[in-house]
């Protein structure tokens, strides 16, 4: 069964959660925003799925709200973020700022996140950097409690999920794509998992090495593999690559104990379109070259050619009409940290 209810709804239903667990209002309201913002997406992994888990990591101490958001200057295009363990969000958001204010004034800037956990949906800092006139690339990584992923030819979890997004402005919407290094993201089979749903084949091995299609095989030392198939090792390779930009440029944190094993990395370089010329007419010649990738003839089967955003753009105009769906699940975890928390749910 599938729920569905207006984004504002469930933001507020989100943010009031995270306020009752001592999270300033305007933070709690980002972190909810950009939650549902995932789920407006089609990428519920990201949503709200989410707010029990981060709820759970506040009552532990992963998640400490309102933490100070710490900056330490690197070289001129460069800063290293400490976001002591504040929500994911929060972080990476300044970190991005950060990235976009040294390539505005040197045309290009890097940011990298430590300390803290979840950060969400990746592509939407990518995106915060195209909307501000820049061409953006970020990685995101964990240390080794979130090892999730197998190597190409092994069978334990080596590498996070290790997400690679990015993103341009056009005259309109930017062009964006984020995609996990994995077969699925980890928070996929956590909503498989918590719906009830078996994996497809070809996602996940148990402790044993064997294909498994049970979810909760990856929380009894299973793992994912590499995307790719018999090709894995691209799959492996990009996620390798995201890990050394996320967790080797600045602290080294690929293998940190005790409560830092489990967090999240981010890195981000920004390029900002005005120092490379008339920023405007690169917006015009990406969207010239857009349409002539677009003006390839549909594959048999296919509707045709569809650039990077271009899905989710359309699952957000489909939300925004019919209302966000939220798997039965996924709802009745929300409604119970909503009760535990005292928060009236609207129904």
């Amino acid at each position: 069964m599938t729920r569905r209810f207006q984004a504002d709804a469930l933001e507020r239903l989100a943010a009031d959660i995270f306020e009752t667990h001592g999270t300033p209002a305007q933070e709690a309201q980002t972190v909810a925003r950009l939650l549902v913002q995932a789920d407006f997406m089609g990428l519920p992994s990201h949503g709200v799925l989410r707010v029990s888990q981060y709820v759970e990591d506040i009552h532990r101490g992963a998640i400490v709200p309102g933490a100070s958001v710490l900056v330490r200057e690197g070289a001129a295009a460069t800063a290293l973020v400490d976001g002591q363990w504040n929500f994911g969000q929060i972080g990476a958001q300044r970190a991005t700022e950060l990235a976009i204010e040294r390539a505005q004034r040197l045309g290009m800037g890097s940011a990298s996140l430590r300390r803290c956990r979840h950060v969400g949906r990746l592509g939407a800092y990518a995106e915060q950097a195209a909307q501000a006139g820049c061409v953006a690339l970020v990685t995101c990584s964990t240390s080794g409690e979130g090892h999730w992923v197998a190597p190409f030819g092994g069978r334990e979890g080596r590498l996070g999920t290790n997400p690679i997004a990015f993103a341009a402005p056009t005259l309109n919407r930017p062009v964006v794509m984020d995609f996990s290094t994995a077969a699925l993201p980890e928070g996929r089979v956590r909503l498989y998992r918590d719906t009830g749903q078996a994996l497809p084949a070809g996602i996940l091995v148990d402790r044993t090495g064997a294909p498994s299609t049970d979810p909760a095989d990856l929380y009894e030392s299973g793992a994912i593999l590499p995307f790719g198939g018999d090709q894995g090792y691209k799959g492996f390779g990009l996620g390798f690559m995201a890990q050394i930009f996320s967790c080797l440029l600045g602290e080294p944190t690929w293998r940190e104990e005790g409560l830092e094993s489990n967090a999240n990395t981010m890195w981000l370089l920004a390029v900002d379109a005005a120092a490379w010329g008339d920023a405007e007419r690169f917006r015009a010649e990406l969207d010239s070259m857009i349409a002539y990738v677009c003006s390839s003839a549909p594959a048999r089967g296919s509707n045709g050619v569809l650039v990077p955003g271009e899905r989710e753009s359309a699952a957000e105009a489909r939300y925004r009409r019919e209302g966000i769906p939220v798997e039965e699940g996924v709802w009745i975890q929300l409604v119970q940290v909503a009760q535990e928390a005292g928060v009236e749910v609207e129904t």
